[in-house]
């Protein structure tokens, strides 16, 4: 089996739906879909077991998505192993965009695809789901790159995860915050690094409830990456450092000091300072480094 799709679950009776329908009807079948539920007391559990054999259908106390993923992972037969959060979707080709890119490169371990960001009652627009030529962004490894890389699609070789060890083990419903940092992260120097730069495969869903709302849970996420760096859990050394410094600078001001919480973002900046000033002293170098050209990948009949 080529994917396995791995999709927490809490109190999500409004999106559900979008979300489980959009994999099943994707164009790439070779795929399993779990949904795991974290917990929920609406009406998601319920919806879930109304898919019947097209879902498999798992449970958990409230621990958090990285309990509930790894909880999945280990049932997952797929040689990959994908994200989709529940408030979220993908787009019909996002799977065979995916195996193409794996294909084409001999399986790397690591892949990101881009999203679109919609408000939640936004509808796609009909000009995004027209499908056109992929093209890829390939890195020595994620550290590698220069260039800035959004809210993503994770896919990951399940050797490659297993080789990490998996997620944090925490069963603590709070250690959810920065998971995909931290994922990232561990997988830093893993080679080679795709990044498909087109088409964006899935769309993020903007609503009340995005955990980049909590600006204290964010803030928490983000000391405990720095806490793990000095832990020496994360390979990659000063590149690791910058990555954390950077994403902790910029979201002590563009989401902290300026939405009012100035307290929250001094914090931040104090607890990762020797970070923020390793992002600072290598910004420079950085944009002076040109990424990767975009390699466009042979057209196939779909």
């Amino acid at each position: 089996m080529r994917f396995s799709i791995l999709m927490p679950v809490y109190n999500r009776e409004n999106f559900l739906r979008q979300a489980i329908e959009s994999v099943l009807s994707q164009t790439f079948r070779d795929y399993e879909l779990f949904a795991i539920d974290d917990g929920s007391t609406d009406r998601s559990p319920e919806i879930i077991q109304s898919y019947g054999s097209k879902v498999k259908f798992l449970q958990q106390p409230n621990q958090g998505a990285e309990a509930a993923r790894n909880y999945a992972a280990a049932h997952a037969k797929g040689e990959y192993l994908l994200y989709l959060d529940s408030d979220d979707y993908f787009l019909p080709f996002a799977l065979e965009t995916y195996d193409q890119v794996i294909r084409y490169f001999d399986s790397p371990p690591f892949i990101l695809g881009g999203m679109f960001h919609k408000q939640a009652e936004e509808a796609i627009d009909p000009r995004e789901l027209q499908v056109e030529p992929i093209a890829v962004l390939k890195y020595p490894n994620f550290l590698a790159r220069n260039d800035s890389i959004g809210s993503s699609v994770f896919i990951v070789r399940r050797t490659a995860f297993d080789e990490i060890g998996g997620l944090r083990k925490n069963t603590n419903a709070k250690t959810w915050y920065s998971d995909d940092n931290n994922l990232m992260l561990k997988l830093g120097t893993h080679s080679p690094f795709i990044y498909i730069n087109r088409p964006r495969t899935a769309v993020y869903r903007l609503h009340s409830e995005n955990s980049v709302r909590n600006l204290k849970g964010t803030v928490d996420g983000l000391v405990n990456l720095a806490k793990a760096e000095r832990r020496g859990e994360y390979p990659g050394g000063q590149k690791v450092r910058t990555f954390i410094g950077r994403r902790s600078a910029a979201f002590a001001y563009g989401r902290c000091w300026r939405g009012g919480e100035r307290g929250l973002a001094l914090r931040l900046l104090l607890r990762t300072a020797p970070l923020v000033m390793a992002a600072l002293w290598n910004a420079a170098r950085r944009n002076l480094k040109k990424g990767p050209q975009p390699i466009l990948l042979p057209s196939e009949p779909r």
